[in-house]
């Protein structure tokens, strides 16, 4: 009892009666995270991306109309540019909040990365070209 061998494998059940199948594969032990979301779900979250942009370019003109105005008195051009800034930096974050929104499956390390990286750098483009006159 000592020695037993380990690398042994337990012996396969024969599976060649097939007679109370229909041609479905059923697939055992599948978890439920590997099921990619509904099509209710992905209709969900693109309309809610589809929101949140006309929102952000709302703001976009918001933020433009504030850095023109009496009280910043920047230029059209830098503040347009910095509107955009803004605006590409709300629409990535806001597109990584959507791919979370819909499915957790596809949130991947380098679709988090790569949302965020793009968000931090509109953003900081936002900041330094609004800080120009």
């Amino acid at each position: 009892m000592a020695e037993q061998n380990l690398s042994t494998l337990p012996p396969i059940t024969d599976t060649s009666d097939m007679s109370g199948q229909t041609g479905q594969l059923q697939i055992p032990n599948v978890p439920e995270a590997l099921v990619g979301p509904s099509t209710k779900e992905v209709m969900i979250g693109a309309g809610v991306f589809l929101v949140l942009t006309i929102v952000f370019f709302f703001i976009r003109n918001a933020f433009v109309n504030y850095l023109i105005g009496p009280s910043m008195k920047r230029s059209p051009n830098n503040a347009g540019m910095a509107g955009w800034g803004l605006f590409g930096g709300l629409l990535f974050a806001g597109a990584l909040g959507c791919a979370a929104l819909v499915s957790m499956t596809y949130i991947t390390m380098l679709l988090v990365i790569l949302l965020a990286s793009l968000s931090l750098i509109c953003f900081v483009v936002a900041v330094v070209v609004s800080s120009k006159k």
